[in-house]
């Protein structure tokens, strides 16, 4: 028994769903700023920041999705960072 489907894009339902889970990528990032902090010696460390931006095809259907930033405190955390990439250690 073979039939057709058709499938329709709904990119505002697709965008809802990813706004879901904006509470678990927030905590995957604090936990990513979190190892990457324990690296550094002077008390200094990484805070995430969220926001919601068009990626990939959003800004053609006119939706967002939430992102996560792990940004240093200081310029002491941005120098480990380029110097030592800390935050590339604290993903793997």
């Amino acid at each position: 028994m073979s039939g057709k489907l058709t499938i329709k894009w709904n990119p505002q339902g697709f965008a809802e769903c990813l706004q879901g889970t904006a509470g678990e990528l927030q905590s995957a990032a604090e936990s990513i700023a979190s190892r990457a902090s324990s690296y550094l010696e002077n008390g200094s460390g990484f805070h995430v920041e969220m926001a919601n931006e068009a990626r990939y095809k959003d800004s053609a259907y006119g939706v967002t999705r939430p992102v996560a930033y792990v940004v240093p405190d200081d310029d002491e955390s941005a120098a480990e960072e380029a110097e030592n990439k800390i935050l590339s250690k604290a993903v793997m």
